[in-house]
């Protein structure tokens, strides 16, 4: 159909109507959130001068901008001793939906207990608090309200311990002692518990506060125990009660064990005659000595720890003793120690793929390729190890989730939220605001809010998301493609594989470039200052501080100078270079030389001693993996260097 031409004039003014109007509400929506920001930036400045009027003013300019309300708990915690216990009440329900709502409660406890307003405490704290600091307050609210034997018993039980106890409960430890009602029999068992903890400090400490002639000789016999383990059999053969005789015996024997095994099997083996002791407790007495024997290299040691871990059920020890037959290319005895593990850990991906393998080297081919084909087809290292073994493709199971909008509607207001702290790179606080969303969503929100997150490309929220929601099988969401352009440019300046940079990454950080792990690694390749400052030196790389590990860009190029290096040190050995990057070049080489050039890569991985560090391999190899795919890459599982290669 043909317009006139007077029509089309018409149409086309109309149109440039609309679509004026539509950009100068969009220009004029963006300056009225430049203005929110603005005002929301002064607001903050404000309460930083504890200029709670001048914030008063200039609230109502901001009182539809999306973060208001963290200057309004910024303020009510400034004034919280103000606060009646409705109000405080009245806050944390009116703010459910923020991380903060949690958090107000302990600093107001601690303003009444400050302010000794017991009564308060407990109707404040109408259930048990969390931590050991605010039970205290808990208990000796209850103290001094007259319930004396509620407040005991808390005492007991927080007293207990084999660390030292917050210091707000030292005056509920004294209406507790002065009392009468702490005896020597809790010191001692305080003191059995230091002994665990290996605290001889806090031991030295208890041992003075015995106060009867029974309690000071077994406060004496604990002391020397600790002091001299040695001399363990005498103490198992005294006249010492149970349970304290079996709980000292075994833990006097494994600080022997870990300074001095030689002694701690001569010991073992008269504590195992002593019948007054537990029959398990003897068997696992053994067993503890025997794992200190596990990599020796004495023939004879190594029988006796293989007869006692013969008769043993714990499947630590005996996944431990299976993984040594890897490493010893001891295949008949390999097939040995996982016939003694659990059913359930049998079936596992992990040891079907290791009994395969025995079967196929102690000649039962067909069986073993059988085993081999059962386990291909997984979604893990093992099924892709198999696969690879047999020369098949690698496939594993793939799911995709759609987004409803309909289902994320209930948490419109904090992902608008969270939207606000991500664009005004307030990182920390989204994190926060994301894991309180989580933790208050069902599975089925859960993986709506990880389609979401994608969809946002909000990398690192996505993977926490799919983590929470399970969401195993969902490689899109789980590997995304975050800070692609980095790990390229540094791929092709180094001659690096762009692919292994995020695997790495995406193991290392889940993506999250303000990561700090608790030993201090930074950033979204977990970069350790020291290695930072070496690497940059060594590489002539401009870095000063620490803090700018949290670039992304400076530490993607730091990381994978780092990397690089390794793999240059390991002829680009992966295996060599991903494990000396987690747990340090030492380390790998103590590990090789161990192996002695008998083992295969997948051998090597499985012989690994560090769980952490296998694992860490073994997910980036898949994970490497997984994002050839997604990328449409190719690559191989095990390159031919490091197939062919023994370790």
């Amino acid at each position: 159909m043909f317009l006139n031409g007077r029509y089309c004039q018409r149409l086309l003014a109309a149109t440039s109507i609309i679509i004026t109007s539509l950009s100068g509400s969009v220009l004029a929506a963006d300056a009225s959130l430049e203005r929110q920001r603005a005002d929301y930036e002064q607001a903050q400045k404000l309460i930083d001068d504890k200029d709670i009027e001048g914030y008063q003013k200039l609230r109502p300019k901001i009182v539809n901008y999306p973060l208001t309300p963290y200057v309004d708990y910024r303020v009510f915690s400034l004034e919280l001793a103000d606060k009646s216990i409705q109000e405080v009440n009245d806050f944390i329900e009116n703010h459910q939906g923020f991380p903060f709502s949690t958090r107000i409660r302990a600093p107001y406890l601690d303003h009444l207990a400050r302010q000794k307003r017991w009564q308060d405490i407990l109707t404040f704290q109408n259930n048990y608090p969390n931590g050991e600091r605010y039970q205290c307050h808990y208990h000796y609210a209850q103290y001094q309200t007259g319930d004396r034997e509620a407040a005991f018993d808390g005492a007991q039980k927080l007293w207990l311990s084999g660390t030292s106890v917050d210091d707000a409960c030292d005056k509920l430890f004294e209406v507790w002692n002065k009392a009468g009602v702490r005896s020597d029999s809790d010191v001692t068992q305080r003191m059995i518990l230091a002994f665990e903890q290996r605290n001889g400090a806090l031991l030295n400490y208890l041992s003075r506060q015995l106060t009867t002639p029974q309690g000071k000789k077994q406060g004496e016999q604990i002391l020397t125990l600790y002091k001299a383990p040695e001399t363990v059999t005498s103490f198992a053969k005294s006249d010492v009660s149970q349970p304290q005789k079996d709980q000292l015996t075994e833990i006097a024997l494994q600080k022997l064990a870990r300074s001095n095994e030689d002694k701690a099997k001569t010991v073992v083996a008269q504590l195992s005659k002593v019948e007054s002791l537990d029959a398990g407790l003897r068997q696992s007495m053994r067993e503890y000595v025997a794992m200190r024997f596990i990599t020796t290299e004495s023939s004879s040691d190594a029988k006796w720890r293989d007869q006692v871990l013969s008769q043993s059920e714990s499947t630590v020890y005996l996944e431990r003793r299976a993984r040594l037959a890897v490493q010893q290319a001891d295949w008949a005895g390999l097939e040995k120690w996982i016939g003694m593990l659990p059913l359930d850990k049998q079936q596992t991906s992990r040891w079907q793929y290791w009994l395969a393998r025995s079967e196929l080297k102690t000649g039962e081919v067909k069986l073993g390729t059988q085993r081999m084909e059962s386990i291909v087809g997984q979604r893990n290292f093992y099924s892709a190890a198999a696969a690879t073994y047999l020369d098949h493709s690698i496939v594993y199971p793939v799911s995709t989730t759609t987004l409803d909008a309909d289902a994320i509607a209930p948490f419109q207001v904090s992902l608008v939220r969270i939207e606000e702290l991500v664009d005004r790179d307030k990182i920390a606080a989204a994190k926060s605001e994301w894991r309180y969303l989580l933790s208050n969503a069902s599975e089925q929100e859960k993986q709506m809010l990880a389609a979401y997150a994608g969809k946002k490309r909000w990398h690192h929220f996505s993977v926490v998301a799919t983590i929470s929601a399970k969401m195993w099988d969902n490689m899109t969401l789980r590997f995304p493609t975050a800070h692609q352009w980095w790990f390229e440019f540094y791929s092709d300046k180094l001659d690096l594989d762009s692919v292994l940079l995020m695997a790495l990454a995406r193991q290392e950080s889940a993506m999250d470039s303000e990561a700090r792990s608790p030993v201090g690694a930074r950033g979204v390749m977990q970069i350790m200052p020291a290695t930072a400052k070496y690497t940059a030196k060594k590489h002539k790389i401009p870095y000063k501080r620490s803090s700018e590990l949290y670039q992304v860009g400076k530490n993607i190029e730091i990381g994978s100078h780092y990397l690089n290096e390794l793999l240059g040190n390991y002829d680009d050995n992966r295996i060599f270079a991903l494990a000396a990057y987690n747990a340090g070049p030492n380390r790998v080489k103590r590990w090789r030389e161990e192996s002695e050039g008998k083992l295969d890569a997948i051998a090597f991985i499985e012989s690994i001693p560090f769980r952490e560090t296998r694992g860490y391999v073994q997910n980036i190899l898949m994970f490497q993996v997984y994002y050839r795919d997604l990328l449409g890459v190719q690559g191989s599982f095990l390159t031919d260097e490091e197939a062919n290669k023994r370790y």
